[in-house]
């Protein structure tokens, strides 16, 4: 009786070295925890279901996990080769942009959040959707590895593209305030107070308008070209991405800034904050703006189905959705309805019935098998 008495006591010391960061024994919040900023996580918990609408979208993602390999890109080696100039060097611009942002998605923003997220349901879902990210990152390296005869020169040429490491600026500058708060925050430099947690929430506003009006910018060039017929691999591809973020990435970041905005803390940040939310996604939309005149070379380079202007109306009816989110008006004035129709097909894939012998199915196949057992218990007699 005496050694166990011993082997207790040296258990419940152990348990005391292990630091709150990394397992937070003393955790009470389990019925109520914060998103952000809360008590430091403790056992990873599913019995509280808290967030349902993360928890729902965690699971939608996981559900949906594909890979990069999934086409064949090799026909696009001759539609690069035979493609129009103009058409080849928005391909190219387009791809630069898509490679960077997805890698600054898949690689910065869980590392970002991770110091802040106190929730078990959110860090599921924030860490699901970084994967997903390395899966669209991967994706845009494996068209450029599989669409060009070398393409270690394509790679530089992406990478001497400028103005689309300047696009990523605006969002640039708030996630670089985002990282330094973070790493302070997790060495204990700064408190957990209501300026960091206006940092957190800016930070969160920013991703959420770069998935939701950045990415769909981007998208409507690929697929305007795809459209042609030209590049189809590349267009089932990225339209597999592009679903991933309109019907998984957007809608979890919204449901996460509704469950803060619900809070005390939340409500002080937006109200603090609103003027600068606003100028940022007017930055955005003003940078896509830019972007745009680059990659049309100021009405110089022809795309059909797509020019300047038209891309110009379809930005802003992106960053209408963000707008109305925030309940902030725009210095611009919106379009009514959606400018570019055949978005609506490319990015609805139930829409596009191939047929598999005909060529690469991008559909997702899901709840194809169900189960209707549960909750029931069963008596296992071997």
């Amino acid at each position: 009786m005496e050694k166990m008495s011993v082997d207790v006591q040296e258990e419940v010391v152990t348990s005391n070295v292990i630091d709150q960061n990394i397992l937070n024994l003393d955790k009470t919040d389990y019925e109520t925890p914060s998103i952000w900023l809360g008590q430091s996580q403790g056992i990873f918990d599913t019995i509280n279901k808290v967030y349902p609408k993360v928890w729902s979208k965690y699971k939608e993602m996981k559900s949906l996990d594909w890979d990069e390999n999934e086409f064949n890109y090799s026909s696009c080696l001759s539609d690069f080769k035979s493609c129009s100039e103009d058409t080849r060097e928005i391909m190219i611009r387009t791809l630069a942009w898509q490679w960077e942002a997805d890698t600054v998605a898949a690689r910065s923003l869980v590392n970002i959040m991770s110091n802040f997220i106190t929730s078990s349901e959110v860090w599921a879902a924030e860490q699901r959707i970084s994967d997903n990210e390395v899966v669209h990152a991967a994706t845009y390296s494996e068209i450029v590895r599989s669409s060009f005869s070398n393409p270690r020169v394509i790679l530089n040429e992406i990478l001497a593209v400028q103005e689309a490491a300047q696009r990523l600026s605006v969002v640039g500058k708030v996630f670089e305030e985002g990282y330094k708060a973070s790493h302070k925050y997790a060495l204990g430099l700064i408190p957990n107070d209501q300026e960091l947690y206006n940092k957190v929430f800016l930070l969160y506003c920013a991703i959420y308008a770069m998935e939701r009006i950045q990415f769909m910018s981007s998208f409507a060039i690929t697929f305007a070209i795809c459209d042609t017929g030209l590049f189809m691999p590349i267009g089932k591809a990225v339209q597999k991405i592009a679903q991933d973020e309109l019907e998984v990435h957007v809608p979890f970041r919204k449901a996460v800034l509704e469950y803060e905005m619900k809070t005390e803390r939340g409500q002080i940040a937006f109200e603090q904050c609103k003027d600068q939310i606003k100028d940022m996604i007017e930055e955005i939309v003003s940078s896509e703006m830019e972007w745009n005149g680059y990659g049309f070379d100021g009405g110089n380079r022809v795309q059909v189905g797509l020019n300047e202007d038209v891309l110009n109306q379809w930005n802003l009816f992106c960053s209408k959705d963000v707008f109305n989110f925030f309940k902030l008006p725009s210095n611009h004035t919106m379009p009514r309805k959606n400018p570019l129709r055949f978005m609506e097909q490319w990015l609805n894939i139930s829409k596009t019935q191939a047929s598999p012998q005909e060529e690469q199915n991008g559909q997702y196949r899901v709840g194809t098998m169900r189960r209707d057992d549960e909750n029931e218990e069963f008596d296992l007699g071997f």
